[in-house]
């Protein structure tokens, strides 16, 4: 059977299709539904996963890993025990977990499975999680982006044409995606957001006001200590989400420090609402401006949308809730099922379409970053936009420029906002040498129905071409293994 995972920034879900067709939840093996994507080093040889892991931030910090998401696909690494891990490899241990208790649950191997990634995630990022998968022994079928996930996961009751929007406020990102579907066809008109904007960006916030607070009542800077700041961001982490419910709580800390001057430190604060909304006023507008690029971006007024999905537990926030219902006043807005839990049954839908248990239905997505190559002056030109309809072809012809040119390099990147991603780079080689601007290289960019991009170069007078095929957001993902040294020493580490 394959089954969707929703890889989380703060949590990680496991979903399948049971034998009546509904998707379904796989509880862990502590009876939960969730399970918090947080790694624990108890020592060189064992690796906590999830709440118990969890439990061991307070007590040792420095061997205790969370929000592992936000890092993947940077060169960001971690070292514990003096041995040097990168995100991959530390997110394989939360997806071994996951493979583990789905096998005992099931009671059958789990071996394929439908992996969700935020839409706005560049190739990099993807890979990355695609590695992560392989690592701990699965097969990824497809990388389903998150937003579709959620929309998925609302089956549609009748085929006339509908505008969905998909908010996905995570605790590590925030996506937008909206989509028109039609006849069991979902197509992405437009996708959005930001991969550095989440729940934890309102926890720092929180964070940052509790620590000012003591500083300039006890002057001691809770910052400097790492056990205290962590049950900070334990407390403020909870106290955001009462606020959803609540118009106020407290925030008790008892035995947070120990002050010279005033011996023991004790955190205790009232914290309105009101209060955290204007604390957090700047992020809900980045949100609410996100949201708006969106609609600007696909020429569509708020009107027009029918259809409004939340998913991610940042999206429970009532200040954001009020700030979509102020945009959309004319929208429904779906909210059966719980968002924390929307995109992992949209991925188990997506699981069983593939596995042929449901009805086969139909994603048209869109290229969340423009593509393209440096120039000679090192620029970037752009092949494919932004916001393109794949599969798709397209081509821009170059030429030397030089004297005596027998080979050129051309580098692929993606442009995410204003950063340039570096995805490959390959060199054509003539068999002649050109003089300068004689040779006509036509570059192509070819990206297939399931999100395989291949790039061509050939000099168009003799037909000398190479090429290269990079591994994007695809249906089927086939990433290099890392070299049996290094397999070795992860597969020895045990994942309780």
């Amino acid at each position: 059977m394959i089954v969707g995972i929703d890889f989380g920034t703060t949590n990680t879900l496991v979903g399948y299709v049971d034998k009546s067709l509904r998707p379904q939840i796989i509880i862990n093996e502590r009876g939960s539904r969730i399970t918090p994507t947080v790694v624990h080093f108890k020592n060189e040889k064992q690796v906590l996963v999830g709440e118990l892991a969890k439990s061991q931030m307070l007590i040792k910090p420095h061997q205790t890993i969370l929000r592992v998401k936000r890092r993947m696909g940077s060169d960001q690494n971690y070292e514990i025990f003096k041995e040097i891990f990168n995100p991959s490899e530390i997110a394989s241990f939360v997806f071994r977990k996951c493979k583990n208790f789905a096998s005992e649950f099931l009671g059958e191997p789990v071996e394929k499975v439908v992996v969700t990634v935020p839409a706005y995630f560049d190739d990099n990022q993807r890979q990355a999680v695609a590695m992560s998968a392989k690592l701990a022994g699965l097969q990824v079928v497809k990388l389903l982006n998150e937003p579709t996930a959620a929309a998925l996961a609302y089956e549609m009751e009748n085929d006339s044409e509908k505008i969905i929007l998909v908010l996905d406020f995570g605790g590590g990102t925030f996506d937008i995606t909206l989509m028109r579907y039609q006849d069991s066809v979902y197509q992405v008109l437009v996708t959005g957001g930001s991969t550095s904007l989440g729940g934890f960006d309102f926890d720092q916030v929180l964070v940052d006001w509790i620590v000012e607070t003591v500083k300039n009542e006890k002057f001691i800077d809770l910052s400097k200590d790492p056990i205290a700041l962590q049950q900070i961001y334990n407390h403020a982490e909870q106290a955001k989400i009462d606020l959803s419910v609540v118009a106020e709580t407290s925030i008790v800390i008892p035995y947070v420090a120990l002050s010279p001057e005033y011996g023991p430190v004790h955190v205790n604060l009232n914290l309105s609402r009101e209060r955290f909304e204007n604390l957090t006023k700047h992020l809900l507008e980045r949100a609410k401006q996100l949201i708006i690029d969106v609609l600007k971006e696909a020429s569509l007024p708020p009107e027009k949308v029918d259809l409004i999905v939340f998913s991610g537990g940042t999206s429970r926030m009532p200040a954001f809730r009020r700030i979509v219902t102020e945009l959309f006043p004319n929208s429904q807005i779906l909210s059966e099922i719980n968002p924390d839990e929307v995109v992992a049954l949209g991925a188990a839908r997506m699981a069983a379409i593939i596995d042929g248990r449901l009805k086969s239905i139909e994603l048209r997505d869109v290229v969340a970053h423009s593509l393209g190559v440096f120039d000679d002056d090192g620029q970037f030109v752009p092949i494919i936009d932004r916001g393109t309809v794949y599969p798709t072809i397209a081509t821009k012809i170059f030429t030397n420029t030089r004297d005596d040119q027998d080979k050129v390099l051309i580098k692929i990147l993606q442009k995410r906002d204003e950063e340039l991603v570096e995805l490959g780079d390959f060199q054509l080689t003539f068999a002649k040498k050109w003089q300068k601007e004689e040779a006509a290289i036509a570059v192509s960019f070819n990206i297939t129905h399931d999100g395989i991009l291949t790039v061509t170069a050939e000099e168009m007078n003799t037909g000398e071409a190479q090429d290269v095929t990079i591994q994007g957001h695809l249906a089927e993902i086939r990433v290099p293994t890392p070299d049996q040294a290094r397999l070795s020493l992860l597969n020895k580490i045990e994942v309780l």
